[in-house]
């Protein structure tokens, strides 16, 4: 072809194309029943394609589809259209049109010579669709300029991606999906290994996940047998079968979403007022003991002063450690109140023992005055103590561990045997007297001590408490049990008393 033809030949190929059609931009191919061969062309429009050829460049022309009438000349030319699997372009399609113009020209600029005038249609499509040399004849000679040097030359803007590239190519989605669908099925399966198979949460996330794997599967092998001219959907790509999953896999994870959120507030609302009914229920049997032991020592000459007569003492204990067990941290700090202001846990003679007490998680706040209570040996793991002053009081062998400390002061309290480890204690005050307690109490390395600068009363670092007379234990220790200390002599002037 001279350079004119291929110039007019680019003119009709901007005045056929339309960017709105199937098969703008994509590779096809159709079957020539009189040659017996297959034609590979690119798709200018729905109407329109351009012939890449079979052997010779003169097949390098634009056809129509359907029967024509040109001139009262009828081309009868019912196209049997079909994708070419296997190739996956990194392109748009508007790249690929600008890529089949600068083919024309590259081949028109090759030397009279050159092996490469004789390129086949489908190496050629490779070369515009891939630039790939592998579909191209390897034994040809070698050439002065290959395409993609030349594209480089002329239009470096055409120049592809590889990132893109591995993106876009059809197959590798296929890989990225089913991998993506395999890990998430594997976290849900080890969900359900963690809590147990019977959060519907995980049931749905997992049945979800199952659902869309399906689909997927189904997808990849319809998009396989559509290659197959009997399938009847030759011009289905793997894109157009799975935009036939977005839509269910899209209702798919809003019913599970809705489904979820409206059991979570369900349960949500079942548990608060579950829990508030508990704590009625436990005040409301209290003042009923209470009351009675009132009305009882009305008749008595010399009553003494106990809130709870002595039968009721088991009574009104068993109550609270189990409601202690069900409640949440907040509750369970209105249960501690109550009992230290009805003088039911007074140091000096507590009506209740909260020994093993469940208090984990236990909220406290609000600049409450803990004095005069006891609560030994109680579980306070991960309790939030804020603003409290815990005076003339009985803590010892309580577990504090991972627990929340803040302006928090100790003084003339029994700490002995407490477990601080891996708490976190800001503005925190053990006051050093003849009348504290630190005897077995311990700590260890992963106890955060904070103070602001200008509290010199309050505890200042992990020295702070070794100076007072606590042990450092290994993280995870059960007990206060002292460790071999590796340190030098502890400089107990960071200390400073209140």
């Amino acid at each position: 072809m001279t350079a004119s033809e291929i110039a007019r030949l680019i003119i009709r190929i901007e005045e056929t194309v339309n960017p709105d059609s199937e098969y703008y931009g994509k590779l096809v191919k159709w079957w020539e029943q009189d040659r017996e061969l297959w034609h590979y062309g690119i798709g200018l429009s729905n109407t329109h394609f351009f012939n890449i050829g079979t052997i010779e460049a003169k097949e390098l022309q634009i056809l129509k589809r359907h029967d024509i009438i040109e001139h009262d000349i009828i081309e009868h030319r019912n196209l049997d259209i079909r994708g070419v699997p296997g190739i996956y372009s990194p392109f748009e399609s508007d790249e690929i049109i600008e890529r089949l113009k600068y083919s024309l020209r590259w081949l028109n600029d090759l030397p009279e010579n050159s092996s490469k005038k004789k390129i086949n249609g489908k190496a050629l499509a490779f070369l515009i669709f891939t630039d790939d040399e592998a579909g191209t004849d390897k034994d040809s000679e070698p050439i002065d300029i290959d395409f993609a040097s030349y594209l480089k030359q002329q239009s470096p803007q055409l120049k592809h991606n590889k990132i893109r590239d591995f993106f876009e190519k059809g197959k590798n989605w296929v890989y990225i999906f089913l991998g993506i669908f395999g890990f998430l099925i594997v976290v849900a399966i080890a969900l359900i290994g963690e809590f147990g198979s019977d959060k519907p949460w995980i049931k749905g996330l997992l049945s979800v996940l199952l659902f869309s794997l399906s689909i997927l599967l189904v997808i990849i092998i319809s998009n396989w047998i559509s290659n197959f001219k009997w399938s009847g959907f030759q011009k289905k790509s793997f894109w157009d079968w799975l935009q036939l999953l977005i839509v269910p896999l899209m209702l798919a994870f809003g019913a599970f979403y809705l489904n979820y959120a409206s059991e979570t507030r369900d349960k949500q609302i079942a548990e608060e007022g579950k829990q508030q009914e508990l704590l009625k229920d436990y005040f409301s049997k209290m003042q009923t003991l209470i009351v009675e032991t009132k009305k009882s020592k009305e008749s008595q000459p010399n009553p003494d002063r106990a809130p709870l007569l002595p039968e009721f003492q088991p009574i009104a204990q068993a109550l609270t450690l189990a409601v202690l067990d069900e409640l949440d941290g907040k509750r369970k700090g209105k249960i501690i109140i109550y009992l230290a202001k009805s003088g039911l846990i007074n140091k000096d003679r507590p009506l209740i023992d909260l020994e093993t007490a469940n208090l984990q998680k236990l909220e406290l706040n609000n600049n409450w005055t803990g004095s005069l209570i006891q609560i030994t040996g109680a579980d306070m793991t991960e309790a939030q103590i804020n603003d409290i002053n815990f005076a003339n009081s009985n803590l010892a062998r309580s577990n504090l561990s991972h627990a929340t400390l803040k302006d928090v002061t100790f003084e003339n309290s029994d700490l002995s045997g407490v477990n601080i480890d891996g708490a976190t204690l800001k503005n925190v005050t053990f006051k050093k007297g003849i009348n504290n307690n630190y005897k077995d109490a311990c700590y260890s390395p992963k106890t955060t001590v904070t103070s602001e600068p200008s509290q010199k009363d309050n505890l200042q670092s992990l020295q702070s408490l070794k100076a007072l007379g606590l042990k450092e234990i290994s993280p995870g220790s059960d007990k206060c049990k002292l460790e071999p200390n590796k340190n030098k002599e502890i400089n107990k002037d960071n200390v400073n008393e209140g």
